[in-house]
């Protein structure tokens, strides 16, 4: 009688793990052949103009794995969707998963332009905020900040540079002009009134910088990217107690270059 319920036993946990791999192989099956119903794609823009747009992303999808509606999930490759969203210029990251209820989800986001530079060549491509260069989108424009001037730096030759933030912690390291109009841009954008008054900045001969305001028929003299604490607080205090009561087109130049003073000149 022991040795009949010990069998059972045996017969009973057998039957058991084959009923469990059953059900677990039929789970996988419909899994596998259930129909995608859904595309859901989402696209962080931050504080940047759309550089790429939910008809961008259908065409990679499309030219990637091909039409995904009523496809069964089981045969689309989400890696390989993500992949190749991710490999889009203007896509700083992309995660790609589904649901049980057949949606893929597509969530996105762009890089954010902050400067676009116009090289000697005239070549145009765009700096961004973590320091990676950017092609130029045809179809749409970055509202941005405008560098242009004595620049020799292509995105053409240098695709995948990157700002070297080392360099942006310590002058010693000085690394290349592109890292130092990514300190000056930044130091820029990040400050209310100076994102709303500066329109351009020109790199000239020397290497040095000239501002471009948006109020006011004069040229600001920068110099280097050094020292801008107190160079623009001279510039706030020179714009705050002088030309508000003077006239913002009283001079042609105003020369904050130097330590301790404001050059003006007709």
């Amino acid at each position: 009688m022991k040795k009949f319920l010990k069998i059972l036993r045996i017969v009973v946990w057998i039957l058991l793990v084959a009923g469990a791999g059953t059900l677990v192989g039929f789970v996988e099956v419909s899994q596998y052949a259930r129909p995608c119903k859904n595309i859901k794609i989402s696209i962080n823009y931050g504080a940047a103009d759309t550089l790429i747009t939910k008809k961008n992303v259908d065409s990679i999808i499309l030219k990637t794995v091909g039409l995904l509606k009523g496809k069964p999930l089981g045969m689309v490759n989400l890696g390989a969707v993500e992949n190749a969203i991710g490999k889009q210029p203007y896509v700083a990251n992309v995660h790609v998963y589904e649901n049980n209820a057949g949606t893929i989800f597509i969530a996105i986001r762009q890089r954010e332009p902050m400067l676009r530079i116009i090289n000697r060549n005239f070549e145009n491509f765009y700096l961004d905020e973590s320091g990676i260069l950017l092609p130029v989108n045809t179809d749409f424009s970055a509202r941005v900040l405008v560098a242009n001037g004595y620049i020799n730096d292509s995105y053409i030759k240098s695709p995948k540079y990157r700002v070297n933030m080392l360099a942006l912690a310590d002058s010693i390291y000085y690394d290349s002009l592109l890292t130092t109009l990514y300190k000056l841009t930044m130091y820029i954008t990040h400050d209310k009134f100076l994102k709303a008054q500066i329109d351009q900045i020109y790199v000239n001969e020397a290497g040095e910088f000239e501002l471009i305001p948006r109020v006011g028929n004069h040229i600001i003299i920068l110099g280097t990217a050094d020292d801008l604490d107190a160079k623009f607080r001279k510039l706030l205090a020179f714009y705050k107690f002088g030309l508000n009561k003077i006239g913002w087109n009283k001079y042609n130049i105003i020369n904050i270059k130097y330590q301790n003073q404001v050059l003006c000149t007709k």
